[in-house]
């Protein structure tokens, strides 16, 4: 039995000149699921000649905490059609997201539908996942510790609407029968194989009812895991991890061991996730006598109605991989903050996701109190990265040549 999802456009571009080069080819993503297989592929085709001679890169692109508090619900509420968007919010950040092969956010809600609700038990409209895709995230992991909020219904909905919109996801699974058919989930573009695990330190104590799972942290089952995915063949093994302490700026011991356990499973890229602030990152990268690795403690939130310090924004974590002589090498990483506004527009407020270096350079764009929040967290955010980051450069916008460049 195969089934086919179709999804998300993606399209090939250099860092350094995303603005000018528009979408030159649609791809499209074929989720295959055979029964009996390890994995699921996500196959992306084009009609270029391929030089096998030459090397090849994949960018990736990992984005935090997608939230839905009541108020973003509220918002995206339009009266008159009795319908929900979510399009202004992410639109700011499509060229940012198109600078990647492939993006990948963590979304921290169910789509369990009606009724809509925010913290402490979440279900947002489906127009959010809509405008995640639109926006051009083409991956979302659901294993966090809200995935069980609507209970077995609701992980039931979640899943089978990301299915319906072409959304490929990982992390939660309506029986034992899925999980073992489509996971690891395998990405297949640009010539690599790459597998995306993804676990949750658990779910704020909701029984996740048999037969439906949502992905827990077992080294025992993450080890199976991970042997499961080379089997597969691919090229690099991702871990997005739902785990830390909310609202910590500095990882925990647990934290560090599970990643020290994970790159020596040869998981050699962690991601991060929960704290809803920003959290180090570390990369090393492959020469002729060293083995690269990336680790991300925490992205932050993405999107959310938290407005304290530290929690307004976050960060995405750039990574580019090149293969020569079929070795996947990391290449190059950089992150790219983001800050959440929330402006007063028609009467009612909205929320915008803004790219911080890029709106930084607009003069007079902000009011002034929006212009102080907006500071402080930039401030903040480059002071703990500029600190402690090892191997992990901002990437900034430069105006003059409308670019994304590594701030040296």
């Amino acid at each position: 039995m195969i089934f086919v999802r179709k999804g998300v456009s993606a399209f090939m571009l250099y860092l350094r000149n995303f603005v000018s080069m528009k979408k030159l080819l649609t791809f499209a993503f074929l989720t295959v699921v055979s029964v009996g297989a390890y994995a699921q592929p996500i196959t992306a085709t084009s009609d270029t000649t391929c030089n096998t001679a030459k090397d090849t890169t994949l960018s990736l692109l990992f984005i935090g905490d997608v939230m839905g508090h009541g108020p973003q619900i509220n918002a995206a509420y339009d009266s008159s059609t009795d319908t929900y968007s979510y399009d202004s919010v992410f639109c700011r950040m499509k060229p940012v997201f198109n600078l990647a092969d492939i993006a990948i956010a963590n979304l921290e809600v169910t789509l369990a539908g009606k009724p809509y609700t925010g913290y402490p038990q979440f279900s947002s409209p489906d127009a959010l996942a809509e405008a995640l895709k639109v926006a051009g995230v083409d991956v979302l992991v659901d294993a966090n510790n809200h995935a069980a909020d609507r209970g077995k219904s609701g992980i039931i909905r979640t899943i089978q609407t990301l299915d319906t919109l072409g959304i490929p996801h990982t992390g939660t699974f309506q029986d034992e029968a899925e999980r073992d058919t489509t996971y690891p989930l395998v990405l297949v573009k640009n010539g690599f194989r790459i597998a995306l695990l993804n676990y949750t330190y658990g779910t704020n104590g909701i029984v996740v009812p048999s037969p439906v799972i949502v992905n827990t942290i077992d080294t025992a089952q993450i080890r199976k895991d991970v042997e499961r995915a080379k089997q597969e063949n691919v090229d690099e093994i991702i871990a997005f991890m739902h785990w830390g302490i909310e609202y910590q700026n500095d990882p925990n011991r647990e934290q560090e061991r599970l990643a020290r356990y994970l790159h020596g499973l040869g998981i050699r890229i962690v991601i991060g996730s929960h704290p809803h602030v920003i959290q180090r990152m570390e990369a090393s990268y492959d020469t002729d006598s060293t083995t690269g690795s990336v680790t991300v403690y925490s992205l932050g939130n993405f999107v959310s109605n938290q407005r304290d310090r530290y929690k307004n924004g976050g960060a995405l974590a750039y990574l580019t991989l090149t293969k020569h002589n079929g070795r996947s090498n990391i290449s190059s990483a950089g992150y790219i903050l983001d800050w959440v506004q929330r402006p007063i527009q028609d009467g009612r407020r909205i929320y915008q996701v803004l790219p911080v270096s890029e709106y930084e350079q607009q003069e007079g764009y902000f009011f002034t109190s929006d212009k102080v929040l907006f500071d402080e967290f930039a401030s903040d955010s480059r002071k703990l990265y500029g600190r402690e980051n090892v191997g992990v450069p901002e990437i900034r916008f430069n105006r003059e040549t409308n670019s994304w460049e590594v701030k040296r």
